[in-house]
């Protein structure tokens, strides 16, 4: 009879045992789930984001460079291009020292696959799309981009590229992980024209 009360007792306390760790476990789990998905996509945006700026940087004054940039972009994302997951995208010129966006120079991207299925971007900078805007009202148009390497390595604009998106929880138990995330990426334009030093001469009697 004792023996069976002493085995009620450890039965009622491993069942005790169990409802605090199991909680805490579970969490740990769904921890590791959530934050595992969320590293994996900012790196696969991260490193789609890059391959846009280098884009930009190639294509310099072209007028397709921003919706090659935006390409680039889609084709770096995969199976993530998804309008619940890209919201918008801002290509703008970056002040050199700090990186900052300068305002009057940017250029804004929403993410519209529903109302422009060809292009996917609203407003479509694709100069062969009936929808191109030819960057009426744009901050940053193309051309006036600056692509010349001065005679001291200098001149050219500093190309920068912010992507917007939504990064949606899986299980709905870790909290802060359903946000609104940025990434960003920044690079100098490609050279198309190369300002030589004046030539010195001297002379010798």
């Amino acid at each position: 009879m004792m023996r069976w009360r002493r085995q009620d007792r450890e039965k009622g306390a491993a069942l005790v045992e169990m409802a605090i760790v199991l909680p805490l476990l579970l969490i740990l789990v769904f921890g590791i789930v959530e934050y595992g998905m969320l590293f994996r996509e900012r790196l696969t945006i991260a490193a789609a984001t890059s391959s846009a700026a280098r884009t930009g940087a190639t294509m310099g004054k072209r007028d397709a460079a921003d919706f090659r940039m935006l390409q680039a972009l889609e084709a770096g994302l995969y199976d993530q291009v998804d309008s619940d997951v890209l919201i918008s995208v801002d290509i703008f010129r970056a002040d050199p020292n700090t990186g900052a966006k300068i305002s009057d120079d940017v250029n804004t991207y929403a993410f519209d696959p529903i109302n422009f299925p060809s292009c996917h971007w609203n407003p479509c900078p694709d100069p062969t799309s009936g929808s191109y805007y030819g960057f009426a009202g744009a901050g940053w148009i193309p051309s006036d981009r600056v692509t010349t390497l001065d005679a001291v390595g200098g001149g050219l604009d500093v190309l920068g590229i912010e992507v917007t998106y939504h990064h949606s929880d899986i299980t709905g138990f870790i909290p802060g992980v359903d946000r609104d995330l940025v990434e960003r990426a920044l690079i100098r334009l490609e050279p198309d024209v190369f300002e030589l030093a004046p030539s010195t001469t001297s002379t010798t009697t």
